[in-house]
């Protein structure tokens, strides 16, 4: 259904672009008829228009490939990590009262297949998910933004082929007006747009936010320019249109965020409000997180390692398109550093690196099967608190709580 639907759109969104681009305008100044043309001005037009309708399927196309191939993909990835155990552990642990109805699941006496419950069991729980996942996280969500994103691209080709084609008959350039700076601008919002998602679609990386922001960064794009063009100083104008117009272009070309940047430091810079100070994400505090993935959490609401860690990781994995065994070791890093702070990165040499880890060390000091891998496991504490310039029965409370704590018991059971 969604197959169809997605082809429906983009063909009819190609034909409505390729009609408006071949009928003439009622207007008396617009560009004639394609047909009406000598064959030199034929061959002009057609290759302007080509070239719009083709900007068009650019910007559709990495997003109608990514929900009729990779968005499985992706979605059959998550199921085979939870089926089994972990979508028992994921039900117990963050929806209790959902899943299958009736009594508690029940732990075979030996792994079966490499689970503790049986087939009968977890089966029931990884059809419930696959419900709602369709229902909360399906591709239908998808069509409102894809469809807006379409017919703001269409129109933006439909108007960018009459200007080249005014432009191109009258063999004066693009001027200085303001709809030049305007075409400038749009051309640079769709060159940002184009490549952001050459980006996503190499990483299987679109989400449903991600289409909103290419049509909030489309529709800014004139705003902004305009603005860029008006700007005074001492009565004067800085740029006026004609210095604004390739300024206009590679503006447009940055990224959303790195475009509120510029223009906040510049609106600081001009009414004296100070310093523009950026403040760091605690979240690049952690050794899996760089930059731009702390971003990325913060667009989900998640700006905090307190709050990294006590989230719900598939619900995470979903709505940041990240791989979910890297989410399981984000919320696991963040549920050590909660204990130890900064201190946990000078753990990694001990393979300490996250509260899974942790556990596992804890579970071979507590149940030991080895005496010699249990003599390890002592050493290895007392040299992690060694680190720390902490008293060694003090670390071992420390280890105690982290692998207490239900969330790490959930993340290294659907780890393990």
């Amino acid at each position: 259904m969604i197959r169809r639907l997605s082809r429906a759109v983009v063909t009819a969104a190609c034909a409505g672009i390729f009609v408006a681009l071949c009928v003439p305008a009622a207007s008396a100044q617009a560009p004639a008829s394609v047909w009406t043309l000598g064959s030199n001005a034929r061959r002009d037009t057609l290759l302007i228009e080509i070239l719009c309708v083709i900007g068009v399927l650019v910007v559709l196309y990495p997003i109608g490939r990514f929900l009729l191939k990779q968005w499985r993909f992706r979605a059959d990835r998550l199921f085979g990590v939870l089926a089994g155990d972990p979508i028992v552990y994921y039900y117990q642990q963050f929806r209790p009262g959902g899943g299958p109805q009736g009594a508690a699941p029940v732990k075979l006496q030996q792994p079966e297949n490499g689970n503790w419950y049986a087939e009968a069991v977890w089966k029931p729980y990884l059809k419930s998910f696959s419900k709602d996942f369709y229902k909360w996280y399906g591709r239908h969500y998808y069509f409102g933004p894809v469809l807006m994103l379409t017919v703001l691209t269409a129109g933006a080709a439909c108007w960018a082929q009459r200007m080249l084609r005014e432009w191109a008959a009258n063999a004066g350039g693009p001027g200085t007006s303001m709809r030049a700076l305007a075409a400038a601008a749009l051309a640079g919002a769709f060159v940002w747009v184009i490549s952001d998602e050459l980006d996503r679609l190499r990483r299987r990386d679109f989400t449903t936010s991600d289409v909103y922001y290419y049509i909030f960064r489309i529709l800014l794009a004139v705003p902004f320019a305009w603005a860029l063009s008006a700007v005074q100083d001492n009565n004067n104008k800085i740029f006026g249109v004609p210095a604004a117009i390739p300024i206009a272009f590679f503006l447009g070309s940055f990224p959303t965020t790195t475009l509120f940047t510029i223009g906040r430091r510049f609106v600081t810079q001009q009414l004296k409000l100070g310093d523009d100070q950026q403040v760091a994400n605690e979240l690049e505090k952690l050794n899996a997180v760089t930059k731009t993935n702390a971003e990325r959490f913060r667009d989900e609401g998640v700006t905090t390692i307190t709050q990294l860690a006590y989230s719900d990781p598939i619900d995470l994995t979903i709505r940041t398109n990240f791989d979910f065994s890297y989410v399981i070791d984000c919320v696991s890093q963040a549920l050590a550093w909660i204990y130890l702070g900064d201190g946990l990165s000078t753990l990694t040499p001990l393979s300490l690196r996250g509260a899974q880890e942790i556990l596992s060390l804890w579970n071979t000091l507590a149940r030991p099967s080895d005496p010699n891998a249990a003599a390890r496991a002592s050493n290895t504490i007392n040299a992690a608190a060694d680190l720390l310039k902490i008293d060694h029965d003090a670390f071992r409370s420390t280890i105690d709580q982290i692998a207490g704590d239900p969330y790490t018991i959930f993340l290294f059971n659907v780890w393990g």
